[in-house]
């Protein structure tokens, strides 16, 4: 009798899990084919897709397909790992076979990992040095938020320089990210491998040397070639954390220590961290903190000497199972080590060497050399939001009778044009490009902030009042040059809120003791550059730096603070503390006047709202200076060697286009019907009334929630465009909104006319790149675009989004603003938001925002007939 057909299921494997967690999967799906041949079409989503490359267990499935179900994998079987007696390659066999209902038994002890016809028939990525060269793969390290797998670096150049001219050791690791430290007399391929090319240099291979990582599970998993021993050797130094029955694979030397200690006699201690990072991570509780460390190792690693990975490595070598060099290969070996260790390239920064490699900076400082002369003011103002509060600054100066020289810095001419220029040079001004300076005009600073240390150092003068461009002075500060304070110490900082708590990673990642003072606000700087030259020196290293540093603190403002700590230099901080009004920080001199008003969260705008702060001082005066600055300049940067364009939004005869057609779509789930309902509750309270509004459910196909978020904004714009309408209304489910919303969307002109392709109707305080006149909206960069609370989306724009979805980054509302980027239109904002975000935090994790200029009485002016022609 014939077995009934059965279907065939369409399953997505997803995971974010590490390399040798997905080198295990890789088994699990081979073993599901082979239990079930022909019951699946398997495909993944993983850390690491190009591991998966030549796989024949894979079928492309589309993650939208409602025929595809989605299936995060998790290893449950860890939790047993003790007492199950398994290996750690038969958790997700066990787990797949658990949520499909197939019995799914490990049918090889290693992963499937498969190399393409072409990759088998390569030569081996050493072939340069003659022939089929031996080599051992080394790595001596591993990911920075597990230091107790870690075995020191010193042990592991014992064992190199031992079989120095016998063996050629090539070192691998991912040392951007995480801790893998450079090893003499070795061929360095840290960080400049793909993951085949790790696949192509394991699979030539002749032994390899590491912890219990990633590399120790391809050592098992990556096919042997023809004609070498049965078995790849490996030697893992693995200590106490797992037991060898759970991490262990046949053939390989795992120098265990479990049995041997107090704390790890029973099994393995699974512990995390020798000691805690201060990062919040849930691996720095104590119950994942070693509890025996001797001189920075876990007991458990610091009992394994050099001396025993030796003799490991030696079994190998006697039993025959891996070669030494022959004499042409050792002179070619030892030609190739002498390039590789005679390279000078800086170590990317970590948290464990960014203090010695501040030290090494230090010893390299020269000597203050002069050529700076006088008192001067410097400002980094580039950009239109910038420029407009640089403007302030500059006029509130003068106005207090500031005759000080002032220094404009920018970056390049897409930051200040000469009509700018022109603007502020009456006023004693200097504007400076920063990019000049640079040896490379085309690269940019990774952030703004660090602009600002580069200024203060670059500039002219001797004696420097840095202010951030949207502080406003209450007098003339040039007095506090003469300050007792000042002229002890040669440089002011300024307190912040708050300090810098014991914990934090920031004295770690410095290279301070921890001390218990007020953190830096750095929106205003007084430094003596030749008394502070070292200091200052440092600060900007930092802030070059600044993709590791700002990790651990918040912009620039600590990097000033804590080169003088780390220099043991003085600086003077007035004790009256930060007096707070809306949006902005007050700043006193050393008798507790008030002298600065930073604007930090309250930044000018030249065309749009400027609510009051009360207790602001001189708001009338800087309020007509912005509007003076309104009839001067039309908040638009004229790029170089740009066609002349206007920025006024065409006249729309309110008859002459018909009104606009829209799709209205809100994202929400199933446990927020309440807020929903409050929300389309208060949309039928505007002009909107009763049209209808499409709500999109979350159908919680994906496990992680920012992916079904993602999901839901494809739907919606899959609705979208099978409506007759001109734009989509895209919402989320917890807005206010402004009474006139209908009415104001149809007075937009640029929308009216049609040229907004796509634009957001909320202002998370977005940096203006540009303004429309009348200021009914403004242009925002694409790369700093978020937020997709209220969203217009022309129906050309949503069939591109559409067609490029699965391009670009994953969360919503940055995939839009990037695609959008790639239309290469304008991103437009309107001015005021019509929307306001509500709640007190963030759905998906983020930081929770809200707009500053939402208006809900605002209503557009009735559009003018168009002239006649």
């Amino acid at each position: 009798m014939d077995r009934p057909q059965m279907s065939l299921r369409k399953i997505i494997l997803s995971s974010r899990l590490s390399l040798g967690d997905m080198v295990a999967l890789t088994a699990a799906v081979r073993d599901l084919h082979r239990a079930r041949p022909g019951g699946f079409q398997i495909d993944v989503r993983t850390s690491f897709p190009d591991l998966w490359k030549h796989n024949p267990g894979l079928t492309p499935l589309n993650d939208y397909e409602p025929s595809s179900e989605i299936l995060e994998c998790l290893c449950p079987l860890v939790d047993r790992s003790e007492k199950a007696g398994r290996h750690f390659i038969n958790g997700f066999n066990e787990y797949l076979g658990w949520k499909l209902g197939v019995y799914t038994p490990l049918t090889e002890f290693r992963g499937d990992i498969h190399l393409s016809e072409a990759e088998l028939a390569a030569p081996s990525p050493l072939a340069t040095l003659g022939g089929d060269t031996p080599f051992w793969l080394v790595c001596a390290g591993g990911k920075d938020d597990f230091t107790v797998k870690w075995w020191a670096s010193e042990r592991h150049q014992e064992v190199i320089d031992h079989f120095q001219g016998r063996l050629l050791f090539v070192q691998v690791g991912d040392h951007q990210r995480h801790h893998h430290p450079r090893l003499r007399g070795t061929m360095d391929l840290r960080g400049r491998t793909t993951i085949r090319e790790l696949i192509q240099l394991v699979h030539h291979a002749d032994g390899i040397v590491c912890g219990i990582t990633g590399l120790m599970h391809l050592a098992a998993a990556v096919p042997i070639r023809k004609g070498r021993f049965p078995n790849r050797p490996c030697v893992v130094v693995a200590g106490g954390r797992e037991p060898p029955h759970w991490e262990a694979y046949p053939g390989h030397q795992f120098i265990s220590a479990v049995g041997t200690l107090p704390c790890c006699a029973q099994g393995g201690c699974w512990r995390s961290r020798v000691e805690p990072l201060g990062d919040g991570d849930e691996k720095d509780k104590p119950g994942h903190i070693c509890v025996d460390v001797r001189d920075g190792l876990p007991r458990c690693m610091d009992q394994i000497p050099a001396a025993e990975v030796i003799r490991r490595i030696e079994i190998y070598l006697a039993g025959g199972a891996a070669r030494t060099l022959e004499n042409g290969a050792r002179e070619s070996a030892r030609s190739v080590l002498a390039l590789s260790d005679g390279r000078k390239s800086q170590e990317p920064l970590n948290l464990f060497n960014a203090a010695s490699a501040a030290t090494e900076f230090i010893a390299s400082i020269p000597p203050y050399g002069g050529g700076y002369s006088g008192r001067g003011i410097v400002i980094c103002g580039g950009g239109v939001r910038m420029f407009t509060n640089a403007w302030v600054c500059i006029r509130m100066l003068r106005r207090q009778g500031c005759a000080l020289p002032i220094e404009l810095w920018h970056w390049g001419d897409v930051e200040l044009d000469p009509a700018m220029r022109a603007l502020v040079e009456p006023f004693g001004v200097q504007c400076v490009d920063a990019s000049l300076f640079e040896e490379d005009p085309s690269k940019t600073l990774s952030n703004f902030w660090a602009l600002k240390p580069m200024a203060l150092l670059r500039s002219k003068f001797k004696e420097v009042l840095l202010l951030d461009a949207d502080n406003v002075p209450v007098a003339d500060p040039e007095y506090l040059f003469e300050s007792k304070a000042y002229q002890q110490a040669g440089a002011v900082l300024w307190p912040d809120y708050g300090r810098l708590a014991p914990g934090r990673p920031a004295w770690k990642a410095f290279g301070v003791e921890y001390r218990d003072e007020p953190e830096v606000e750095s929106g205003q700087v007084m430094m003596d550059k030749e008394r502070c030259w070292r200091a200052l020196q440092l600060c900007c290293w930092y802030n070059q730096n600044s993709d590791f540093f700002y990790r651990h603190i918040h912009g620039d403002k600590e990097t000033f603070h804590l080169a003088f700590r780390r220099l043991e230099e003085p600086y003077a901080m007035p004790s009256t503390p930060i007096q707070a009004l809306p949006g902005t920080m007050c700043q006193h001199d050393f008798g507790g006047r008030r002298i600065f008003q930073h604007r930090n969260m309250a930044k000018w705008r030249l065309f749009g709202d400027n609510p009051p702060v009360p207790g602001f001082e001189f708001e009338e005066e800087c309020l007509a200076y912005l509007g003076e600055l309104g009839k001067k300049w039309n908040g638009r940067i004229r790029r170089p060697g740009a066609a002349a364009a206007s920025v006024e939004a065409p006249p729309c005869d309110g008859g002459a286009l018909p009104e606009i057609r829209f799709f209205a779509s809100m994202i929400s789930c199933p446990e927020r019907d309440k807020v929903r309902a409050k929300t389309l509750a208060k949309l039928a309270e505007t002009d909107w009334g009763s049209l209808p509004v499409h709500v999109q459910m979350d159908s919680r196909r994906f496990p992680e929630r920012e992916e079904n978020i993602t999901h839901n904004g494809w739907c919606a714009l899959q609705e979208g465009l099978k409506a007759d309408a001109d734009y989509i209304l895209f919402f989320e489910d917890d807005l206010a909104f402004n009474r006139h919303l209908l009415h104001n969307l149809q007075h937009w002109p640029r929308l009216r006319s049609r040229q907004v392709t796509f634009a957001t109707l909320y202002n998370p305080r977005f940096a203006e790149v540009g303004w429309d006149l009348p200021p009914t909206a403004f242009a925002v960069d694409p790369r700093h675009f978020m937020g997709t609370q209220a969203v217009l989306i022309s129906r050309e724009a949503a069939g591109y989004f559409l067609e490029h979805w699965f391009e670009g980054p994953a969360p919503l509302d940055l995939k839009m603003g990037w695609l959008a980027g790639r239309m290469q239109w304008p991103i437009f904002c309107h001015n005021p938001s019509l929307v306001q975000h509500e709640g007190r935090r963030s759905i998906w994790g983020g930081m929770f925002h809200q707009a500053q200029d939402f208006d809900r009485d605002w209503k557009a002016p009735a559009l003018e007939p168009a002239a006649a022609p």
